[in-house]
């Protein structure tokens, strides 16, 4: 008896509780659906259906059997995917969702590496700050910073995020550096559009929750660290945003006593047990990336 061929009838006469069916789907007469169920049964010494002219009912022992079985035949066939897929250069579209400010300074430089491994893989990114539904909008992963909300999703941890709190020298010469953060309500603050009302600090075990004001928002960082740099005001942003400004001196890091929040970059996909090899590929790829 070929035991793997006759799991695989077992399942179907399960599935569409019907040997006559099964036999259908699988090309086989209803004799040697009936054999080959017959055959396991004798093979285990135990009784997995209960046949009627009508109907066909499955046993305790057979609901067991079949859930095991089942779950190894899915295994099976995604093992046999995967080395399928395998075998042959990774190629089609990969949608992605990247955020705007991050993916214009730290994944448009990775991509033309990408595409010099993998020349058959079609990017098409979307950068955005909004927060796409990847299921609904056929993304098929997205980078995000943050907390990830939907449990249904899957989340790789890249890199963490730091923030920091910078102005001008010139501005800080005119209004004066704080030195808390309760003083920057004495200074006009430049606000991130889509991030909390609030700038939270810690120090020494106490929190501080301070609702900045200023004359300018934005739904963008690196418009927000331009201005500050040119003297308009305090901004908190990503230290990858401010990071080439901090070089140069045009912006400086204040309240650095004060422990801000740090996100996670995370490479967020939907929940399958078996990815397409082009986007694992690209998972693999900026994980490597991020880890150098």
């Amino acid at each position: 008896m070929d035991q793997l061929a006759a799991i695989r009838v077992f399942c179907k006469v399960v599935e569409l509780q019907s040997f006559t069916r099964a036999a259908q789907q699988l090309e086989l007469s209803v004799a040697m659906v009936s054999k080959q169920v017959g055959l396991l049964e004798q093979h285990l010494n135990a009784r997995l259906l209960m046949r009627t002219t009508r109907r066909v009912s499955v046993t305790e022992a057979g609901h067991l059997y079949y859930e095991r079985c089942h779950a190894i035949l899915a295994e099976l066939e995604q093992a046999n995917a995967l080395i399928s897929d395998h075998s042959r250069q990774p190629s089609g579209r990969i949608r992605i969702s990247v955020p705007m400010d991050f993916g214009n300074l730290k994944v448009a430089p990775l991509l033309a590496e990408f595409n010099r491994r993998y020349p058959d893989i079609l990017l098409d990114l979307e950068y955005s700050d909004r927060l796409v539904a990847l299921v609904e909008e056929n993304f098929d992963l997205a980078l995000r910073i943050g907390t990830l909300a939907d449990s249904s999703l899957i989340a790789r941890p890249l890199a963490p995020v730091t923030l920091l709190t910078c102005a001008a020298p010139a501005y800080l010469a005119r209004h004066g550096t704080p030195t808390h953060p309760e003083q920057l309500a004495e200074h006009n603050c430049l606000l991130y559009t889509l991030s909390e009302p609030q700038w939270q600090y810690r120090h020494r075990g106490h929190n501080y929750h301070i609702r900045p004001k200023g004359i300018m928002r934005a739904n963008t960082g690196r418009a927000l660290a331009l201005a500050a740099s040119q003297g308009m005001g305090i901004i908190m942003q990503p230290h990858f945003i401010v990071e080439d400004y901090l070089t140069r001196g045009e912006l400086v890091p204040l309240l650095e006593e004060f422990q801000l929040p740090v996100y996670s970059l995370n490479l967020v996909y939907p929940h399958r047990h078996f990815l397409p090899s082009r986007v694992k590929c690209f998972v693999d790829y900026m994980e490597d990336c991020f880890k150098r």
